[in-house]
C-alpha cells in the first residue's frame, strides 16, 4: 500500500510540474480515443490464457514524444481506463496504472528528447526512439515486478524479472518506429499522426474480430463435444438397457421353457423305467434321460451367456468383482492370474462397462485360443485417462492369422477397436508368436 501511494504521490507531482496546456488538442484528443478504444478490445492471446495484447504501447510513445507532457498525460489516462473497464479493475488498481503509465511515458519523452537532441538527423531521431521504448519499458515493467515482489516475497526476484521480458521485444520495436510520429506530425500535423494510426488500428482490428472468430469456433466446437459424448452415453446407456432386457427375457422365457422341459423329461423316463416295460421302453426311457441331461446343458450355457450380456456383478458390485469373476475362468483352468485395480479409483458407468466389455472379449480369447500359462490384468488412471493392460504369455499371434479370423467372422477384436473409438479413447495390440500378447485400452476417465 505504501509502494503504491509512494508511485501515485510521484506521479501527481511530475504532473503538476511538467503537464500543460497542450499546443495541438486535436491530435491528443484523436490519439488518447484511440489508445482507449484499443485498450478496451485488447486481443485475448488464447480463449483458455488470460492474457491480452494490445499495440497501445507505440500510440503512448506516438503521444508522449510529439506532445510531451501533455501526450503523456492523456495517453496514461487513456490507458488506465481503456485497461481498467475491460478487466473490471478496482479504483485503486486503476489508480496504479494511471501512475505507472505516466511515469514511463514522461521518462520515454524525456530520454527522447535528450538523445534527439544530442546529435543531429535521422539517426539520431531513431537512436531516441530506441532509447524512448527502453526507458519506458524499464519503469512500466519494473514497476509492475516490484509490486508482484512486495506482494509475495516467496517469489524469486530473477523469476519475476524473467516472466517481464516477454514484452521488451514490443518496447524496442515500437519504439524504433516511434520517431516516425515526430516526423508525420511536423510534415502534416494532426492528419500525418493520424495516417500512422490507420495501419496499427486496422491490424488490432482484424486481430480482435479472428480472435473472437476463433473463440467461437472453440465454443462450437466443445458444444459439438458435449453433443457428442451425450450422444454416446445416451447409446451405452441403451444398449446396456437393450442388453439387460435380453438377458431378462431370456431367463424368464426360454431358460424357464428348458428347466420345464427338462423336468418333463426326467419325469416321464422316471415313468417308464417304473413300469418295467419291455426293452422299447427301456430305450424310450434312456433317451428321454439323455434329453433331459443336453437340456438341462443347454440350460447351463444359456445362464452363462446371459451373465456375459448382463453381468450382475458389475452393477451390484462394481468393476473390481466382475473382473475377478472373469478371471476365475481362467484360474479354474489352471492358468495364474493377477489383478491390480486402485481403490479410489472412480470411472463412469460407461466407462467402467466399456473397460469390462474390452476384458473380457480379450480374456474369452485367450482362455479360447492363447493356452497361456499367466495373465495380469491392470487399471490406472494417468493424466486424466483409465488405462488397462492386459498381458499373457500365451501362444501370441501374427496379423495374417487376426485377418483369417475376421473373415471367417470372428469380429470381436474389431467391436471393442470401434467401442474404444466412439469413447475417444485406443485400444492396441502387440502380439508375437510365442511371446504372448499385450493388449492397452486408453480412454478419458471422466
Amino acid at each position: 500500500m505504501t509502494y503504491v501511494a509512494a508511485v501515485v504521490v510521484v506521479s501527481i507531482v511530475l504532473a503538476v510540474v511538467t503537464v500543460r496546456v497542450p499546443g495541438d488538442s486535436l491530435t491528443l484528443s484523436v490519439g488518447s480515443a484511440v489508445v482507449f478504444l484499443m485498450a478496451l478490445y485488447a486481443i485475448r492471446s488464447l480463449p483458455s490464457v488470460p492474457m491480452h495484447w494490445t499495440a497501445t504501447i507505440f500510440l503512448n510513445l506516438g503521444l508522449s514524444i510529439t506532445l510531451g507532457p501533455s501526450g503523456a498525460a492523456g495517453a496514461s489516462l487513456a490507458e488506465a481506463l481503456g485497461s481498467g473497464i475491460r478487466l473490471r479493475n478496482g479504483w485503486f488498481r486503476m489508480l496504479f496504472n494511471l501512475a505507472n503509465y505516466f511515469l514511463a511515458d514522461i521518462a520515454a519523452w524525456a530520454v527522447f528528447s535528450t538523445v534527439a537532441h544530442a546529435g543531429g538527423g535521422l539517426p539520431a531521431q531513431v537512436a531516441a526512439g530506441l532509447t524512448a521504448g527502453l526507458a519506458q519499458y524499464a519503469i512500466n515493467y519494473g514497476l509492475v515486478a516490484l509490486v508482484i515482489l512486495i506482494a509475495n516475497r516467496s517469489l524469486s526476484v530473477s523469476r519475476v524479472l524473467r516472466d517481464q521480458l516477454s514484452g521488451l521485444p514490443y518496447s524496442v520495436g515500437f519504439g524504433v518506429a516511434s520517431f516516425a510520429f515526430v516526423i508525420m506530425h511536423e510534415e502534416a500535423g494532426t492528419l500525418g499522426f493520424v495516417s500512422l494510426l490507420i495501419p496499427v488500428v486496422l491490424l488490432q482490428g482484424f486481430l480482435v474480430v479472428f480472435a473472437r472468430r476463433v473463440h467461437a469456433y472453440e465454443q462450437q466446437r466443445e458444444a459439438h463435444q458435449r453433443e457428442r459424448e451425450a450422444l454416446l452415453q445416451r447409446a451405452v446407456e441403451a444398449s446396456e438397457a437393450e442388453r439387460r432386457r435380453i438377458a431378462r427375457d431370456l431367463h424368464d422365457g426360454v431358460v424357464q421353457n428348458l428347466a420345464g422341459m427338462a423336468f418333463t423329461l426326467t419325469a416321464t423316463a422316471s415313468q417308464l423305467k417304473g413300469q418295467a416295460a419291455d426293452n422299447a421302453d427301456g430305450n424310450l426311457a434312456d433317451v428321454l434321460e439323455q434329453s433331459a441331461e443336453e437340456t438341462r446343458a443347454a440350460m447351463k450355457d444359456l445362464r452363462t451367456l446371459i451373465i456375459e450380456i448382463a453381468p450382475p456383478t458389475l452393477r451390484r458390485e462394481g468393476l473390481h468383482a466382475a473382473l475377478l469373476e472373469i478371471l476365475q475362468t481362467l484360474r479354474s483352468a489352471g492358468t495364474k492370474t493377477r489383478l491390480e485395480l486402485p481403490s479410489n479409483l472412480r470411472l463412469r458407468p460407461d466407462r467402467a462397462s466399456l473397460i469390462f466389455r474390452v476384458a473380457q472379449e480379450v480374456l474369452r480369447n485367450v482362455v479360447a485360443h492363447a493356452d497361456a500359462k499367466h495373465v495380469s490384468v491392470a487399471l490406472k488412471e494417468t493424466d486424466g485417462r483409465a488405462v488397462l493392460k492386459i498381458i499373457d504369455d500365451g501362444k501370441g499371434f501374427t496379423n495374417k492369422q487376426v485377418a483369417r479370423r475376421r473373415a471367417e467372422g470372428h469380429v470381436g477384436t474389431s467391436a471393442i477397436v470401434e467401442l474404444a473409438e466412439e469413447a475417444g479413447g485406443t485400444l492396441d495390440i502387440e502380439s508375437e508368436p510365442g511371446k504372448g500378447t499385450r493388449v492397452t485400452l486408453s480412454v478419458p476417465a471422466e
